[in-house]
């Protein structure tokens, strides 16, 4: 999965609709129509129920209508079997009529009623039809009717559908509407094709990314890191240039993710160069997901980056590299930060390495004012084993803090077994 800050960014780019033109309703396809696929779960709410959520979303404070977004289709029944984890006041109609709203929608005024509000002049509004029509007994045919829809408005959130559903016979619909005049249907398209997952969308994806629109270039990339295919890093490591730093930051989420090895160099590259320091942090983690001991003396360069996001990142990758015995200098300087998250990750990191150079430097932590780095200080020490460390774990013995004393008992119990 990606990270939080990767999400919001792309969240904040699909998310946005233009105001379009209403839509004509039409009439319930017949049985025999193909229809969206999902997997059996409990029945969705009817159309009295659709049209009352809808109404009163329109109606409430923006950031409340957004909030209850978020939630609608992600959220568990309310309660265990019994009403097991409810209030005793909560009537049991009430909570059954919540929980049908995440249910798979087969009402047909109801379907026609979220195909109605594809066009509402409130985005949010908008949003949740969507995502509550991706989630129906629509049929393929008619979202694919939709896509082709003269309003953007009424395109975008129809691909959002398509992406919530995961229908693939949209693929090749979807993968056309890349190349949409509109760069808010354009960027949802990507959304869509990454939600499914399709390899076979990877040469209209690395298109998309090559694309004019920053917007659409973003949800390429993050398209491209669905697929969780380490070959498509090839198509991704040219993005790390782009001149938008929120492409290029998620340039650098996906190659993390997609783990291989030949994005070692150009995102040792990016942490070294790149003006943007969220590009820099990005790459750092990356690094550390890809987990190669020779990007050790990128990730040490780094922990005197101006900027303490990429420091505290590049400490935590250190500790992730496979293989790694010996701590870069500027990781046991870290040890003596002001920044307490920063000497955190350094002791976590020194723990992972357990170079018995570094001992006499976490001996040093064990009188830090926080009591987590005197314990990570504790379980590197245990790590290392070494006469030195062993000395300063039995003076961690007398620890003001229970936490870090039962810490120190279990890493000399363990340094005893491994010697």
């Amino acid at each position: 999965m990606m990270r939080v800050i990767t999400m919001a960014v792309l969240s904040a780019v699909v998310g946005v609709g233009a105001v379009g033109a209403a839509v004509t309703l039409k009439p319930a396809a017949s049985p025999a129509e193909s229809r969206v696929d999902h997997d059996g779960g409990r029945p969705g709410p009817d159309s009295g129920r659709v049209a009352i959520l809808l109404d009163a979303l329109g109606k409430t404070d923006p950031v409340v209508c957004e909030l209850l977004g978020d939630q609608i289709g992600n959220f568990w029944n309310g309660g265990e079997r019994g009403g097991v984890g409810r209030l005793a006041a909560t009537p049991v109609a009430l909570q059954a009529a919540k929980d049908s709203i995440g249910g798979r929608i087969s009402d047909p005024r109801a379907i026609n009623r979220l195909v109605s509000e594809l066009s509402a002049p409130n985005p949010c509004v908008r949003r949740v039809a969507s995502k509550m029509l991706g989630n129906s007994a629509v049929t393929s045919s008619r979202l694919r009717a939709l896509l082709g829809d003269p309003s953007p408005t009424v395109r975008e959130a129809a691909a959002h559908a398509a992406g919530v559903g995961e229908v693939h016979e949209l693929l090749g619909p979807l993968e056309t509407s890349l190349g949409d005049r509109d760069a808010s249907v354009a960027a949802m398209a990507a959304w869509a094709i990454g939600e499914m997952n399709d390899r076979t969308a990877v040469p209209s994806l690395v298109r998309a990314m090559k694309g004019s629109e920053p917007h659409v270039r973003l949800a390429a990339i993050w398209a491209l890191g669905q697929l969780d295919d380490k070959n498509v890093a090839t198509e991704v490591i040219p993005a790390l240039r782009d001149e938008d730093a929120i492409s290029r930051t998620m340039a650098a989420d996906v190659l993390g993710e997609l783990n291989n090895p030949v994005a070692l160099t150009p995102l040792q590259r990016a942490l070294a160069d790149d003006a943007d320091a969220r590009v820099r942090e990005a790459a750092a983690k990356a690094l550390g997901e890809l987990s190669a001991a020779s990007s050790a003396t990128a990730l040490g360069r780094a922990l005197d980056d101006r900027d303490i996001t990429v420091r505290r990142a590049a400490a935590a990758s250190l500790g992730e590299l496979d293989e790694l015995h010996t701590a870069p200098p500027a990781l046991v300087a870290a040890l003596q930060s002001s920044d307490q998250e920063l000497r955190e990750h350094a002791a976590e990191a020194l723990a992972e390495i357990a170079d018995p150079a570094t001992a006499a430097a976490l001996v040093g932590l064990l009188t830090d004012r926080d009591r987590d780095i005197r314990k990570h200080a504790v379980e590197a020490l245990g790590e290392i084993g070494s006469p030195v460390a062993v000395s300063g774990l039995t003076r961690a013995l007398a620890d003001k803090d229970a936490e870090v004393r039962r810490a120190a008992v279990e890493a000399l119990g363990e340094s005893k077994e491994r010697n």
